[in-house]
């Protein structure tokens, strides 16, 4: 990464948290991204929530019809970041 990543993951913060509205977020989503990009940061979030529901990567694999090393990235950054995920995907 480059040094524009601290100042680029600010502005995508700050942006979307000043974004009160769940249609108006949504609306942005589709408006900035490409599907393939929103369809990528959903299946990393499927990821997370199946590895804290202790599935095995070879099953979230199957079931989400993508490859273990995609599971497996997922995995990585549960292992150093496993605070904030659990934080944000309690249930």
């Amino acid at each position: 990464m480059t040094n524009k990543f601290p100042d680029s993951i600010k502005l995508l913060t700050d942006t979307l948290w000043r974004i009160k509205d769940k249609k108006d977020l949504q609306n942005f989503i589709e408006d900035s991204f490409t599907p393939k990009e929103i369809i990528d940061l959903a299946d990393r979030i499927k990821i997370f929530e199946a590895l804290l529901e202790w599935k095995s990567q070879r099953s979230i694999a199957n079931e989400l019809e993508l490859s273990v090393t995609t599971v497996n990235r997922g995995s990585r950054i549960l292992q150093y970041w496993t605070w904030i995920i659990t934080k944000i995907f309690k249930k």
